[in-house]
């Protein structure tokens, strides 16, 4: 199935392969952003020096997956009646994560640099689907430059498919189904303030999340 290749996917791919145990599927982990995403919300806090999750992107440092608690908590504990586990970086140990060129990119648009970056992260596994949720806060954007450059960024990979705005869970959104008609799963992205959410499930889980979320 086709990847939405947007700038936060990129970037939570990379996240969420240096948090995967290296005993773990690693391919499977760094799918979580994807349509068909399958995240391992149980990650270990630290990376062994040996282990490269994605080959090409050198040793990755070990860091607190605690981060910023402040953001991780805006997301429920639950849903669907199912634990959503969240874990965090703070903007120090985002800043020493390897670099992506198209998420870089994206953060001089806003004027903004990795060190003004924190982000929140996890998911839920319902047995016949998965929940992914992520979020990402650049301290002294504003909501409308966030939103925009990050459409923008998206449109330009050409990958997205095709958003459009949406009120789900009393919240605005942008939201793409999977370009490949396979599946009820669809992306939703919401801006409030200095943060950008991105989720990938069902609506009814999505609607549940957004509801919850400031």
């Amino acid at each position: 199935m086709k990847r939405i290749s947007i700038p936060l996917a990129l970037l939570l791919t990379v996240v969420v392969a240096a948090c995967a145990s290296e005993e773990g599927n690693a391919s499977a982990v760094a799918s979580v952003p994807a349509v068909t995403a399958e995240p391992t919300p149980e990650a270990t806090p630290e990376v062994s020096d040996d282990a490269d999750p994605l080959g090409s992107l050198g040793a990755i440092p070990s860091f607190e997956l605690d981060g910023d608690p402040e953001l991780a908590g805006r997301f429920p504990e639950t849903v669907d009646g199912q634990p959503l586990q969240i874990q965090s970086l703070s903007a120090e140990a985002f800043a020493a994560m390897p670099s992506d060129p198209t998420f870089d990119e994206f953060l001089d648009r806003i004027g903004a640099q990795a060190t003004d970056v924190s982000i929140a992260f996890g998911g839920a596994d319902f047995g016949d689907s998965i929940l992914s949720v992520g979020a990402f806060r650049v301290r002294g954007a504003s909501e409308d430059e966030l939103q925009r450059e990050f459409i923008a960024a998206s449109q330009e990979t050409g990958e997205a498919g095709e958003l459009t705005e949406e009120t789900i869970g009393g919240k605005d959104v942008m939201t793409a189904a999977d370009p490949t008609g396979e599946s009820g799963v669809r992306v939703f992205i919401y801006t409030r303030d200095d943060t950008l959410y991105f989720l990938t499930g069902s609506e009814a889980h999505a609607a549940e999340i957004l509801e919850a979320l400031p």
